[in-house]
């Protein structure tokens, strides 16, 4: 009678059991969530440890998940018409394509990149999809920004900018903390994030640069604000309340020679109660704007980005172009700044043609914003940003 009651309770287990492994539900996410560093290395400088590689890479793919894209940047004159890119995805998601009406398996098929190929991610339980958009682009200088090109973010319902190179493409060098804003939960509409287009009368597309607060879950963690940006480079919402600063990674590969001045129109009003991260009032402060580019080394091989912790601050810095004192003028205002040389360094168009340079252009709204300090409703209105080179 024990052993058959042992048996019975034993049968009671597995069943309960298997239904527990029945029941977990599969996952919902189809998130490509990097590049397959096996297959990226194969078109990486050659090195002790990989010896074939290629070197066609400039800089790190850049996955925008606002706009569902996956951007690689190759050197100039690469060929881009057969490339297998394959990429890691959440776990048990899949990747197809388009070939001939039908959907067949896309992880690590070749295809030809000379235009930008979509690729569909399907999630585990096979009930979601999500279309991205796989480019393969030269570097272009960055040189012209007019911001007239913008694009709503899908999932979170906020702008993000773009610039687009000969043929059209749209390359993601901007970023802003938008996706960190869109954490706290406050903004009911695109407009109510702190950069947001702005369609100017008088000088059309701009870009709107506002302070604001971000409640009582930005106090409880000491970011009681959230200072409008807009910058080149990327934005890592997934760090943003962890490493704030760290979430910001400032400056592309992308110069055209060496920068001689920055050139645009701004106009701001700071707001008129200046608080710390403690969001102690601090009378005798007053809220102020930045706008500034820096050209910083970086090893062509190995990308390492500024962040907001050096960005202004660091000894690969070469050249700085900034606004020292942007005052508060309520009518569109220009400004050239020149690029003044940082560190005692100067500017080596031999490293140059190595992709051994970044620069990064930036405007935010309050010049401590960064740090939680400045005045709600600080508002920076910029216009036709441009780098001129000699």
């Amino acid at each position: 009678m024990k052993r058959i009651i042992l048996f019975m309770q034993a049968a009671l287990l597995l069943c309960t059991l298997n239904s527990c492994i029945q029941d977990e539900p599969l996952n919902a996410e189809c998130d490509i969530t990097g590049v397959d560093q096996t297959w990226y290395k194969q078109y990486a400088a050659a090195t002790d440890d990989n010896p074939e590689g290629k070197d066609y890479w400039v800089g790190d793919a850049k996955i925008n998940e606002d706009l569902h894209r996956v951007s690689f940047t190759v050197k100039l004159g690469t060929d881009r018409s057969s490339f297998a890119p394959k990429f890691n995805l959440t776990p048990g998601a899949w990747l197809t394509a388009k070939v001939d009406g039908a959907d067949v398996d896309a992880n690590g098929m070749t295809r030809d990149f000379t235009l930008p190929q979509v690729y569909t991610s399907h999630s585990e339980d096979g009930k979601w999809t999500k279309d991205y958009t796989v480019s393969f682009n030269y570097p272009k200088p960055v040189e012209e920004m007019n911001f007239a090109n913008y694009k709503m973010a899908d999932k979170t319902k906020y702008y993000t900018w773009v610039e687009t190179d000969e043929s059209g493409n749209e390359l993601d060098y901007w970023a802003s903390g938008n996706g960190g804003y869109a954490l706290v939960g406050i903004a009911k509409t695109p407009e109510d994030y702190p950069t947001a287009p702005f369609n100017d009368v008088e000088r059309g597309p701009s870009v709107k640069l506002t302070t604001c607060r971000t409640g009582s879950f930005g106090d409880m963690v000491k970011m009681p604000i959230a200072a409008g940006s807009l910058f080149i480079g990327k934005f890592n919402s997934k760090i943003a309340m962890k490493l704030p600063r760290e979430a910001t990674a400032f400056g592309l590969q992308v110069l055209k020679g060496e920068p001689k001045r920055l050139e645009g129109w701004y106009k701001y009003k700071a707001g008129e109660v200046f608080t710390d991260k403690d969001k102690k009032v601090c009378p005798e402060r007053r809220d102020t704007a930045d706008i500034y580019a820096v050209v910083y080394e970086v090893d062509p091989n190995n990308f390492e980005a500024l962040n907001g912790d050096d960005v202004l601050t660091s000894d690969r810095i070469v050249l700085m172009a900034r606004i020292d004192n942007p005052g508060e003028p309520s009518q569109w205002t220009s400004f050239s700044e020149p690029f003044k040389p940082m560190n005692g360094k100067a500017f080596d168009p031999e490293r140059m043609a190595r992709y051994g340079y970044a620069i990064a252009v930036v405007a935010t709204s309050s010049r401590q914003g960064a740090y939680f300090e400045g005045a709600i409703g600080s508002t920076l209105y910029i216009n036709q940003l441009r780098v001129v080179y000699e």
